[in-house]
């Protein structure tokens, strides 16, 4: 009779795992298959034949000067982004933990930006940033100088950036908060009975037991900034003079507006295989963060 309920379970729970896991093969991981065989030719996504061209597209993407500002303009904001939004999130995590009649709504604020699709956000932002868009506006009609935030090569990269921190903050609160009330209190009873103030009690209790949360919030941020796309095409496309230009931006530009798929599929491929490498060593140097604070 056991041996039938199991057996019955297994099938319920492979009927259920069956779509989703066969929905991920097919939109990622034979995607990335495809990806990989499109790099070893030279395709232009439209053409009926394909000539093979080995390394030549890994080759030319290391050596071309595009590539390599788009990247560091990728680590600029996946570097920036990832610890800024570290920072305010665990400052507003923390408030929002302690009791207060509007703490409530402040969740609901601090989490609202999250649930608005990124190109909706673009949107508001372009109409609000832009250089005949209403803050310039505003400026103007109180007698000051108006602010090109998206033209001006100095200003975009930082404006993009500011945007999208105010962006993901909500997300990362949320964990940093679900981690802040796993905590024990009789940790912090302990803490108060030996006269610890309210930076002690974060520095030795708070911080080591978000360790955790910590690690979960910096890989994804990171490996989330890494790919970011939707703000920065809709607010600048990348520009001006490419001073926006992620990875996912270029890789589009190359592959969609100038036809050059196998190209474009090399430098897919780099990129995938260098969040990948980051985020497995990211993970396992927090994860031995962890069991040094929490031990």
């Amino acid at each position: 009779m056991k041996l039938k309920s199991r057996t019955s379970t297994n099938i319920q729970n492979l009927i259920l795992f069956t779509p989703g896991f066969a929905i991920y093969v097919g939109l990622i991981i034979f995607s990335i298959i495809l990806c990989f065989y499109y790099s070893f030719f030279d395709w232009d996504g439209i053409s009926k034949t394909m000539d093979f061209i080995g390394f030549t597209n890994y080759i030319r993407a290391f050596g071309n000067q595009e590539f390599r500002s788009s990247l560091v303009t990728t680590f600029y904001f996946a570097v920036i982004g990832t610890v800024s939004v570290n920072i305010i999130a665990i400052i507003l995590a923390v408030f929002l933990n302690q009791k207060n009649p509007l703490t409530n709504f402040y969740r609901a604020a601090f989490f609202f930006p999250q649930l608005i699709s990124l190109v909706a956000i673009g949107f508001i932002f372009k109409g609000l940033l832009s250089y005949i868009g209403i803050v310039n506006t505003l400026l103007e009609n109180w007698g000051m100088a108006k602010v090109d935030f998206l033209g001006k090569p100095e200003n975009a990269p930082i404006t993009i950036l500011l945007i999208s921190i105010w962006q993901t903050t909500g997300f990362a609160t949320v964990l940093y908060l679900a981690g802040l009330q796993a905590i024990p209190n009789d940790l912090y009873d302990a803490a108060k009975t030996d006269g610890a103030n309210a930076w002690v009690k974060f520095r030795y209790v708070t911080y080591p037991w978000l360790a955790p949360s910590f690690t979960a919030v910096t890989v994804f941020l990171f490996t989330g900034y890494m790919k970011i796309f939707d703000i920065i095409f809709v607010l600048t496309a990348g520009g001006p003079a490419e001073k926006t230009q992620s990875i996912a931006i270029y890789i589009m530009k190359i592959g969609f507006n100038q036809f050059r798929i196998s190209y474009a599929s090399a430098v897919a491929i780099y990129m995938t295989v260098l969040v990948m490498t980051i985020a497995l060593i990211l993970t396992g140097v927090l994860r031995k963060r962890e069991e040094l604070l929490i031990s």
